[in-house]
This record gives C-alpha cells, sequence and structure tokens, in this order.
C-alpha cells in the first residue's frame, strides 16, 4: 500500500524533495517536467492535497498534456483531503470548468445549445444582480422579480458548484435590533446595509411578517426588526 512513509517517518508533502523540485520547476516555466515530479508525488504520498492541485491544474490547462478526465480526477483527490479548505469553492468550479472541456471535446457537439445556455444565464443573473443594486442605490422600488434572483441559490452536490461570488465580509449583528425605513429604502438594500449583501432579504422579511405583507410594502417610518443571523 501505498504511503508517506520514508525510513520509519512520516514526510509531510512540504518536506518531500520531488514537491520541492516540482514547485521549482513551476517557477521557471518548465511545466511539463513539473508535471512529473507532482505525479511521483501522488504515486508516493497518501496525504498530498497540493500535489492532487497542481496536477489537476496542469492536467486541465497544460496543452500538451491536456487531459480534463484526468484533471478531475486530482481535484476530486484533493477535495478528499481538504473538502473544507478555502481553495475547496474554487476547486468545485473547477471541476465544472473540465466537465465543460469534455463536453465540448465530444464529435459533433451535441451540447453546444447547453453549454451557451450556461453562459447565457451567468450573464442574465450577474445583469439582474447589478440592475437591482442601482434600483436600490437610487432609492427605486424592487420588484418581486428583482428579490428572487437576487436570493441565494440552493446548495449543491459533487461536481456541481455554486458561482463564486466576491460579495464584500460583513459582520453580524450579534442581536436583533431594530431600524426605521428612511424615503427609499428596500429590503434588498437593507440587507445589503446590515449583513454587506442581499442574501438575508426573506429573513428580514420573515422577522416582520406581522407588519409587512409583501417584501415591496416598506412604508415610510416604519420600524423593523433587523434578525440574527449566524454568519456563513
Amino acid at each position: 500500500m501505498s504511503s508517506c512513509e520514508q525510513d520509519g517517518l512520516n514526510v509531510k508533502e512540504e518536506n518531500d524533495s520531488g514537491f520541492q523540485r516540482a514547485l521549482s520547476l513551476l517557477k521557471v516555466g518548465n511545466d511539463e517536467d513539473a508535471l512529473e515530479e507532482f505525479l511521483a508525488v501522488t504515486r508516493r504520498t497518501m496525504h498530498c492535497p497540493k500535489s492532487h492541485l497542481q496536477v489537476g491544474m496542469l492536467f486541465l490547462n497544460l496543452e500538451s498534456r491536456k487531459d480534463p478526465v484526468a484533471a478531475i480526477y486530482h481535484f476530486q483527490r484533493f477535495l478528499l483531503l481538504e473538502n473544507n479548505s478555502k481553495e475547496a469553492p474554487k476547486v468545485r468550479q473547477l471541476i465544472v470548468t473540465a466537465e465543460r472541456e469534455i463536453i465540448r471535446e465530444l464529435p459533433g457537439e451535441p451540447y453546444a445549445d447547453y453549454l451557451d445556455s450556461l453562459d447565457l444565464r451567468e450573464q442574465n443573473n450577474r445583469l439582474m444582480r447589478e440592475v437591482a443594486d442601482l434600483k436600490a442605490r437610487l432609492g427605486l422600488p424592487l420588484t418581486e422579480r428583482d428579490i428572487r434572483d437576487n436570493e441565494p441559490p440552493l446548495p449543491v452536490r459533487n461536481s456541481k458548484v455554486q458561482q463564486i461570488k466576491n460579495e464584500p465580509s460583513f459582520v453580524t449583528p450579534p442581536l436583533a435590533r431594530t431600524y426605521v425605513v428612511q424615503k427609499g429604502d428596500s429590503l434588498y438594500g437593507i440587507s445589503r446595509k446590515f449583513y454587506g449583501d442581499s442574501s438575508y432579504i426573506e429573513q428580514i422579511f420573515q422577522a416582520n411578517r406581522n407588519s409587512l405583507s409583501s417584501k415591496d410594502s416598506l412604508k415610510l417610518g416604519q420600524k423593523l426588526i433587523i434578525p440574527a443571523v449566524s454568519k456563513p
């Protein structure tokens, strides 16, 4: 059984001489030899997430060795070892990218329309978020569709991954507080004001169901409960 034992001692991936050689080769642009060194590390070491990640990226981007199927395997090995790491969301997105590469290489492009629809859907969602954000800044009322399109997506499993969002960080209110509705306010804008993004419209609405008939029924001077939420 393959292991990371040498002379009876466990050797960390970072201390593996092959891993260090691979990093040096990457720095000088020798990607092909770096790939071979990283692959050697994955064959002799059980816990080597960084090597699996580098192998996956090289198989995905190195034209002379392009192999999206192999890339997915090594990305999945990384997730098996480091599923909760900060790199995990990016790696899941790389798996989606590799899957698209596989589809594009199929003879006759049978899924071309599907790929086009995915790209258009992503562009449309981004534009809808920008429009809703602009409306909130201008104090214009948001429609139900604006609010729905800006609600966070349902969690997905395996290789299906949420789009990585560059949302600003925020400080979660430690306790529920109140807020008086100002001119031009919307649940969308209030969510961004208190939490840093628009993902908490539903929580604010549910906390004020006794005074709100709908998500766009805010009244000037109305007092709202801003609920405490758990930071993701």
